[in-house]
């Protein structure tokens, strides 16, 4: 079958929502399915078309997401007159679902939907403003399907009034044979890592107050990520006198950020809020146990005493206590690290990519409603 994923966010761009698209499409594309990316113009290069074994499209961004979204529409349709796709996967709610649904008028082509997760959580951009929250409502009305990475997504495109028959639960997944070849990274201390955008939603602010409680010991933590709180952590971690313990390490991607994973002695996410975080499967998948904040996505990720240890979100101290439990209690550690692969293993991507291909099979055939 021809399958057509629209996306406001691709490579050379690399994140979560990124690598869900690229392993999707590689996935199926090893099946031998027809799977096409269009995606925005990059406005960088360190990757070119060739490098994909998916046909990769790319469209000028609209002049305005808020106005001017349709603008789309033309590369859409001229995709879709040249390869007559079967059907249409908007990643994101907002704008892809909003435009995909003029398109599935027009052309009778069924559309699926996978919100990101941020386009749809309240207090989000898009919720904060009733203009474009109605238009997201819309969107997913007009969906044949709607993917939700787990569960706590799923109550909340419920919560949007969306049929509970037309979401389909499928988490992301993660590349198991690739984690399994990692290397050590040279890093002269054991080191703990914590990994995503230097954002204030990642609290890794509360993290460096966290960490000063373990001082005494020889272990660094190693932040990996960039964005905007980046000097204001770096000035953070400078006047707790942690200037020699904690290491700011910038992006990593690729051979480094799993050779960075499996020589980690544990993997922290301290999130305010997380719908689903494609970080702790890679951590998961390289072995690591892991600490997280028990708040949304997290709590269907990590099993509390199982492969990983939960604190209530925003406090400092349960963090701090969950850290000096994995360093200090002998034996935990080693413990959560063996119950990590038969939690994981299920994760694997050419699981999650029959589950896609199953579901793209029963839209495109007409066969969904019939089956519900």
């Amino acid at each position: 079958m021809k399958i057509l994923a629209y996306t406001d966010t691709f490579f050379p761009t690399t994140g979560g929502a990124e690598m869900v698209l690229h392993n999707l499409a590689a996935g199926l594309t090893a099946r031998h399915e027809v799977f096409h990316v269009l995606a925005p113009r990059a406005k960088r290069k360190n990757r070119t078309v060739d490098d994909y074994v998916y046909p990769v499209h790319r469209y000028g961004e609209p002049s305005s997401k808020r106005f001017l979204v349709r603008q789309t529409l033309v590369y859409l349709s001229w995709l879709h007159l040249r390869h007559r796709f079967d059907l249409l996967h908007c990643h994101a709610a907002y704008p892809q679902a909003y435009v995909g649904a003029t398109f599935k008028k027009i052309f009778k082509c069924p559309m699926v939907v996978r919100p990101h997760g941020s386009d749809i959580v309240p207090g989000g951009r898009m919720r904060k403003n009733p203009r474009l929250e109605e238009r997201v409502r819309l969107a997913l009305h007009e969906a044949d399907a709607i993917i939700a990475q787990g569960h706590y997504l799923q109550d909340i495109i419920l919560q949007l009034g969306i049929s509970p028959w037309k979401i389909i639960v499928i988490n992301n997944g993660v590349d198991l044979n690739a984690f399994a070849k990692g290397n050590i990274f040279p890093h002269p201390k054991p080191y703990i890592l914590a990994l995503g955008n230097l954002i204030q939603r990642k609290n890794f602010d509360m993290l460096l107050k966290a960490f000063k409680a373990l001082r005494e010991h020889e272990i660094d933590l190693l932040i990996a990520g960039a964005g905007r709180e980046k000097q204001h952590l770096q000035k953070i971690s400078g006047e707790l006198g942690l200037g020699q313990q904690v290491h700011f390490l910038g992006n990593v991607t690729g051979k480094k950020k799993i050779d960075l994973f499996k020589s980690a002695l544990f993997f922290v996410c301290p999130s305010r809020k997380e719908p689903f975080a494609n970080v702790i499967l890679e951590a998961l998948a390289a072995g690591l146990p892991v600490i997280a904040s028990a708040v949304d996505g997290n709590l269907e990720l990590v099993h509390h005493e199982s492969h990983g240890l939960l604190f209530p979100v925003d406090d400092e101290e349960g963090l701090t206590f969950a850290l000096h439990r994995m360093i200090s209690e002998p034996g935990l550690a080693e413990k959560l690290r063996h119950a990590v692969p038969s939690f994981i293993k299920n994760f694997d991507w050419p699981i999650i990519a029959e589950r896609y291909l199953q579901m793209y099979k029963k839209i495109a055939g007409k066969n969904f409603m019939s089956t519900r």
